[in-house]
């Protein structure tokens, strides 16, 4: 199973969406490089990928947004949950 992580970090006056070599650009916010890269991580991560989206600070650090659930519940566990 493939680990795929995404890293949103600003650079200048935007944000990037960085995964691996690749560079997306041109997201004025945080948020909506946040919120671009958990879309594409959540669709992934139903398709089997163990995704990640994390959002790295000025000092250096990261801290993890996202996390794909590698076993999410089915329609069936969650009304039987409700029962």
């Amino acid at each position: 199973m493939a680990k795929l992580t995404y890293t949103v970090v600003q650079v200048g006056s935007e944000w990037v969406i960085r995964l691996n070599d690749a560079e997306y650009t041109g997201y004025r916010s945080q948020e909506s490089a946040v919120t671009a890269a958990k879309a594409v991580a959540a669709k992934l991560g139903l398709n089997g990928s163990d995704t990640f989206v994390e959002v790295r600070g000025t000092d250096g650090s990261t801290k993890t947004v996202f996390a794909s659930d590698p076993e999410p519940p089915t329609i069936d566990s969650m009304m039987d949950a409700e029962r």
